[in-house]
């Protein structure tokens, strides 16, 4: 996974199913406490950190709710300096 955190405005790759459409981050709506459950403000997500957070993407993709469809509702954020695996989102 990748060392820097999620800011917004930054831009990914993301790979949904076996296609490839940037993604730029548009704002971290909040983060998950992992100890308490709690959703706290957050600007950013450091790496390992558990959020909700708004993209934009490139193209429209056909997308569902991951607790829908594990295909539709999942895609793979990679940094496209490094092209290092930034992270995982499930669409809600």
């Amino acid at each position: 996974m990748d060392n820097e955190p999620l800011v917004p405005g930054r831009v990914y790759w993301a790979l949904h199913g076996h296609r490839w459409v940037k993604a730029k981050a548009q704002r971290v709506v909040h983060r998950l406490n992992v100890n308490t459950l709690a959703e706290e403000d957050a600007a950013q997500l450091e790496p390992n950190a558990i959020g909700v957070v708004e993209f934009a993407l490139q193209e429209a993709i056909p997308a569902a709710a991951f607790a829908h469809s594990r295909a539709l509702g999942s895609l793979i954020l990679v940094d496209t300096a490094s092209n290092a695996t930034a992270g995982a989102v499930l669409v809600q």
